[in-house]
């Protein structure tokens, strides 16, 4: 009916990315609204499967969708098994799935967006039982992307180093490299992008992933024995918001590392990553770039500034 297609897939996956992104929790009535929507919209003639869902919505919708009901923490069950049946299928058939969709296959940012669904929802709604194939993400893949494995940096003087694997591309930032020096004259050993994998995650946690290993989230700088992460959050993890009073930021304290300060607000992407590495046991702290770089550059002053971040944490005990 004309009423199905008011709004096409498209339409409503944008809907739910902008709330996600801008860490902007919509109404819980919208959600479960836009749920039924897509539900009744994606029903075949014996409910919804792999082509009633091709006919509303590209596969990277689909998981656009599954990633913002993670970063929004909702999870309704009839939406999650329609967005599992339109990414992966039910017979753990990838050609199966290019053919009804009329694609290449998933794209490599879907194939990490449903490893971190896959985390979220095994954690916050293990009632849902989802799972992915098993060989998954092997003969998913877009053929076109490729996933080379390997390590390119421009040289230490670089703003950024950049070290590429099969699921990760990650950036070492000046302000990171001096970040890591400051907390190393504290004592406070680590490592700069410790990269946790899925086997780590699979036999440590029992959570419900493919056997085949991946690496999907980092840590900016990790001391991996007591597990206390520090993100150095630059301008990419914030969004601006143009309605704020102008207020002062508020120094980060462990209450507040997600509140909104002055006209910046974390953004989803930080939020559902900072909520995956506490799932998986480890104590984050969250450092806002204006903070650091408002000190000046004197060593005493980052060295207190980063040892204020520490007592925070009340799992560190220090040297």
């Amino acid at each position: 009916s004309k009423s199905r297609l008011m709004f096409r897939g498209q339409e409503m996956a944008n809907i739910l990315w902008s709330f996600a992104t801008l860490n902007a929790q919509p109404q819980p009535a919208m959600v479960d609204a836009l749920a039924s929507y897509i539900a009744a919209g994606c029903r075949g003639k014996n409910g919804p499967d792999e082509h009633s869902v091709s006919r509303l919505f590209k596969r990277q919708e689909l998981a656009n969708i599954a990633w913002s009901c993670a970063v929004l923490g909702r999870y309704p069950k009839e939406l999650m098994n329609i967005l599992y049946t339109g990414i992966v299928g039910t017979r753990n058939d990838p050609q199966e799935m290019k053919q009804i969709f009329d694609d290449e296959g998933l794209q490599k940012s879907s194939i990490m967006t449903l490893y971190y669904v896959q985390v979220a929802a095994d954690v916050e709604a293990p009632q849902l039982k989802l799972k992915l194939p098993n060989g998954f993400p092997n003969g998913w893949c877009d053929d076109g992307e490729g996933h080379s494995v390997g390590i390119s940096s421009k040289g230490d003087e670089s703003d950024l180093a950049q070290v590429s694997s099969s699921m990760l591309t990650l950036t070492v930032s000046k302000l990171q490299r001096d970040v890591s020096k400051t907390f190393d004259r504290l004592g406070f050993e680590n490592e700069m992008e410790h990269v946790i994998d899925t086997n780590e995650i699979k036999d440590e946690y029992g959570i419900q992933l493919p056997k085949t290993p991946q690496e999907f989230l980092s840590i900016d700088i990790a001391n991996v024995e007591q597990r206390v992460g520090i993100e150095v959050d630059g301008p990419g993890h914030f969004v601006r918001l143009i309605d704020s009073k102008g207020t002062s930021p508020a120094k980060t304290d462990s209450l507040n590392q997600f509140a909104d300060r002055g006209d910046n607000r974390v953004n989803g992407p930080t939020l559902l990553k900072h909520r995956l590495l506490t799932h998986l046991g480890w104590d984050i702290i969250h450092l806002p770039y204006w903070e650091y770089q408002s000190l000046g550059g004197g060593e005493e002053e980052k060295k207190a500034y980063c040892q204020s971040l520490l007592n925070q944490s009340d799992r560190y005990s220090g040297v």
